[in-house]
């Protein structure tokens, strides 16, 4: 086997093993965090609603208009925000389970995410294209909040 074939496939082994690595030690930190319980959409939009009330009236970074037609809005600050922010929170609830679930992941780990890389890359769409750096941008708010009344309710931010 030639030297340039034995390079390629080590190199494309390497990058799978750090791949999985990464995966791995993001769905590890993921569910060591996560808190689930029961509860009802009632008491999911309370939770939802108290930590929006935190951030003020500013709309959010991503607004999903109309997920099926892929209506989705960036709105990225005109300014830097002067405070640094380092850690994802989501609140999750779904009404076929009854779960409420929270659970948070350092700001650096996204920096691996298909999301962030596509965006990096230039591949992904405009419209789609969101980085860590818009995010570290925007600062502390809400990044997400999107649902569907009676369904399902998830709220991203950071802090």
């Amino acid at each position: 086997m030639r030297t340039w074939v034995k390079v390629t496939l080590g190199g494309a082994a390497l990058i799978a093993v750090v791949v999985v690595a990464l995966a791995g030690t993001g769905a590890y930190y993921v569910f060591r965090h996560m808190e689930t319980h029961t509860g009802g959409e009632p008491e999911a939009a309370q939770a939802i609603d108290a930590i929006k009330a935190r951030f003020g009236p500013r709309p959010p970074l991503v607004e999903i208009v109309d997920p099926v037609r892929g209506d989705i809005r960036i709105n990225r600050a005109a300014q830097a925000s002067s405070a640094r922010v380092d850690t994802i929170h989501v609140i999750n609830w779904k009404s076929d389970t009854r779960e409420l679930s929270r659970t948070q992941v350092p700001l650096w780990l996204m920096r691996f995410s298909t999301v962030n890389v596509l965006s990096q890359l230039g591949i992904a769409p405009e419209k789609f294209r969101l980085t860590v750096s818009d995010i570290e941008h925007y600062g502390p708010g809400v990044v997400v909040d999107y649902g569907s009344p009676g369904k399902f309710r998830m709220l991203l931010w950071v802090e």
